[in-house]
């Protein structure tokens, strides 16, 4: 008899002795990649203001208009979408009450800084996080002046969604990367207008019903307006006989209009601009015209037009001499800063940006950019002896704010080191260890014109062309130190040092041009070195002898001396090689800081160790354990 247990026994041998069927999972492919699913920030796109504006007010107006305002925070959506919303909100309150209409105008203040959604970079690997793109009209009701939505605080600060494009767009590459800056109109009566005066000299005042601060410009009363003849008009710009930093206008204001309540319009050219490598271009006016640094001097254009309109009140000259002068930049050579001086010239004033060599973002010079003054003075051969001067005026290589002109020595003996190396003359405006790679200490010295020097635009583009310079002579040379010194007009002559190596040997045989190199042996390398050192500030010659003097008394010209000077300064005590390549060495700083050879500064002299380890070729290859 066949029971049931003999039938559940013989169902589970038969799918026993079956083929184990195989399945495997499908993914959603797109555009030949992976779908992968990202978890929306769904509380952003329906904040709490949207349930607080249901119940603002009586009947159906704040149910239909929570009900669209989900829309705008969306990511397709237009960028002014969510200001337009708010516009919105603050038109429906004023058919309320006082009270009611109050708290509506809180609601759509609140509503048009809530956070839009934006969709990550599928194209990169980790999926890149990007910023909505702001506004660039002004709001309708002034009270949305200068309002914009919040930003993931994950997101990448330079990457921005464009819905229009539905693309990545870098920050700085189009208007729309920087909040606008425009204001609604009111109906105020405090008005800004521009008087001539009898001295020649026109000054922006206030009216008498007016609060606001008074802005003085002073205007040379001469010339005429470019734009109010059918015929060419020619700008000259890049006139050397002036400087970027001291532009006057000597523009009529009656000629080039009138810009309301904002300053004439003025670009500036050069690196470091909001921490950028590459020389950028950007409105010299932030308070009228507040825009971050472009390449594209196009998009600073278009936003000072722009502005003359929507927040300035500028009258229809100011707007025709402005769109004038965006033509004029257009001509100009792209990248340059003779794009600025032709921008500058329609408003009557002259600057000499063209004179300022055009920066990558890597820090590089770009070839055939800058003016002769500028490239000649970064490749001049140094000739001078061991006192150096500065023949280079202070407005044709800038303003270095409170530092001195920056200038680099070379020699042995610096922070205990018995090889040759690299230090800025001034320690005090520019506070770094020697170095034997001088690429160290240029960086170092150009960055610091930028964060606390307060240097300006052309300071900064002479250092990065003094530090193009330096890298074209042989590395390791004093002839490096002569040609970055050479690009601030100060005449060195460090190429008659002879360059030693860690061992106190003699590498290469100091030039003969120079009278110190002829008289004195290698041993005394040191000397000659301090003899050829400067002061701290160029024009300053005077107190030559006695930092020569100084740094003469410090360093020994025996050999054992030095001997027992590298035993202290080198704490890489790895003295073999390796390859035939030696450990870089760690050398104290002498203010609590270890500097490895060629490479960062540390606050602890374990991690100097550890870098200069793993900076050891053979050591990445673990033979060093």
């Amino acid at each position: 008899m066949f029971s049931k247990s003999n039938a559940i026994f013989f169902i589970l041998s038969v799918l026993a002795s079956s083929q184990s069927a195989l399945g495997r999972e499908r993914w959603f492919e797109r555009d030949g990649q992976a779908v992968r699913l990202h978890p929306r920030r769904f509380g952003q796109e329906h904040p709490a203001v949207i349930d607080k504006l249901s119940a603002a007010c009586p009947g159906q107006v704040c149910g239909n208009l929570a009900g669209q305002a989900i829309t705008p925070l969306l990511a397709a959506q237009p960028e002014c979408s969510q200001q337009d919303m708010a516009d919105s909100i603050i038109d429906a309150s004023r058919q309320f009450d006082n009270a009611t209409q109050a708290n509506m105008i809180a609601l759509a203040i609140e509503y048009r800084q809530a956070e839009k959604n934006t969709p990550p970079d599928f194209t990169v690997n980790p999926p890149a996080l990007r910023n909505s793109v702001f506004c660039q009209t002004a709001p309708k009701n002034p009270e949305l002046n200068g309002l914009v939505q919040a930003q993931d605080p994950s997101n990448d600060p330079n990457l921005f969604f464009d819905p229009a494009t539905k693309k990545t767009v870098k920050k700085g590459d189009q208007a729309n990367t920087f909040p606008f800056s425009g204001t609604a109109s009111t109906s105020s009566t405090g008005t800004t207008a521009v008087k001539v005066a009898s001295t020649g000299t026109a000054v922006l005042v206030a009216d008498s019903t007016s609060t606001a601060c008074v802005t003085e410009v002073t205007l040379t009363v001469t010339g005429t307006n470019p734009a109010a003849t059918g015929t060419a008009t020619i700008f000259t710009v890049g006139d050397t006989t002036s400087t970027a930093s001291g532009a006057t206008s000597t523009a009529s204001s009656s000629n080039i209009g009138d810009f309301g309540k904002c300053s004439v319009p003025e670009i500036e050219f050069g690196v470091g601009f909001d921490g950028r490598k590459e020389t950028s271009f950007e409105p010299v006016d932030k308070t009228s015209y507040n825009h971050g640094s472009a390449d594209n001097i196009a998009i600073i254009t278009q936003f000072i037009c722009d502005t003359l309109t929507n927040s300035c009140g500028a009258d229809q000259t100011a707007k025709n001499t402005c769109a004038t002068a965006q033509a004029a930049a257009a001509a100009a050579k792209a990248g340059t800063g003779f794009q600025a001086d032709a921008f500058n010239a329609v408003f009557g004033i002259t600057t000499d940006f063209g004179a300022i060599a055009s920066v990558d973002n890597t820090g590089n010079i770009v070839p055939g950019t800058g003016s002769s003054s500028t490239s000649a003075s970064a490749s001049g051969t140094a000739t001078a002896t061991a006192s150096s001067t500065s023949s280079t005026s202070s407005s044709s290589i800038g303003n270095f704010g409170k530092c001195s002109v920056p200038q680099i020595e070379f020699g042995v003996g610096f922070n205990g080191r018995k090889e040759t190396s690299f230090q800025p003359v001034d320690l005090t405006s520019y506070n770094h260890g020697s170095a034997q790679n001088i690429d160290i200490i240029t960086q170092f010295i150009c960055d610091t014109l930028t964060n606390s020097c307060g240097a300006d635009a052309t300071a900064k583009a002479t250092c990065a062309s003094a530090r193009a310079a330096a890298d074209t002579a042989p590395a390791k040379t004093g002839a490096q130190a002569d040609k970055f010194n050479a690009a601030f007009g100060i005449k060195t002559d460090f190429a008659s040092v002879a360059e030693v190596d860690d061992q106190g040997n003699v590498v290469s045989a100091a030039a003969t041009t120079s009278t110190s190199a002829n008289n004195f042996a290698a041993t005394s390398t040191a000397a000659a070195a301090a003899a050829a050192a400067t002061t701290a500030k160029a024009a300053a010659t005077t107190s030559t002898t006695a930092a020569a003097a100084a740094a003469t008394s410090s360093t020994s010209t025996s050999s054992s001396s030095s001997s027992s000077s590298s035993t202290t300064s080198n704490l890489q005590t790895f003295s073999q090689s390796l390859g035939g390549v030696s450990a870089p060495s760690v050398t104290a700083l002498g203010n609590g800081q270890f500097q490895v050879e060629g490479n960062n500064v540390f606050n602890d002299e374990l991690s100097a160790l550890q870098r200069s380890w793993y900076g050891y070729p053979d050591c990445k290859n673990l033979v060093c354990d």
